[in-house]
């Protein structure tokens, strides 16, 4: 008769508890950062997409001012303008320069809404 024996396996299978949760802590961490830098990036993404709409806005203003709305040095104009599924506020002033020849305009724009200027234009046109 011959005998069997059988020795015990000590060999562990499988993961301890604290390995899993430093996994998982590991895992939950850089899931929160993911999210984190994809959040910042869509913002960043919309503040950038109305910096744009308030510059084209401005750049219009500039447009209509040298063909059709000729400025007068003293005058301030304001009014609104959609663009980008938005309504912009805009307003304009224009005065006098060191030289005649020229007159110097400044262009805020903001959100219809705000109380915060998005864009600001500067410059000088020439006095007709």
């Amino acid at each position: 008769m011959e005998k069997s024996h059988h020795k015990l396996s000590t060999t562990k299978k499988g993961f301890s508890l604290i390995e899993i949760v430093v996994a998982l802590f590991i895992l939950s961490t850089s899931i929160l950062v993911l999210y984190n830098l994809v959040l910042s990036t869509s913002i960043s993404i919309f503040n950038l997409d109305d910096y744009y709409h308030s510059k084209e806005v401005a750049n219009n203003r500039i447009a209509l001012i040298h063909t059709i709305e000729k400025p007068s040095i003293g005058n301030a104009r304001s009014g609104y303008m959609k663009m980008g599924s938005k309504e912009w506020r805009w307003e304009e002033t224009f005065e006098a320069s060191d030289s005649e020849e020229l007159i110097k305009y400044v262009i805020l724009v903001q959100e219809k809404n705000s109380n915060q200027y998005l864009y600001k234009s500067e410059g000088f046109l020439i006095n007709e």
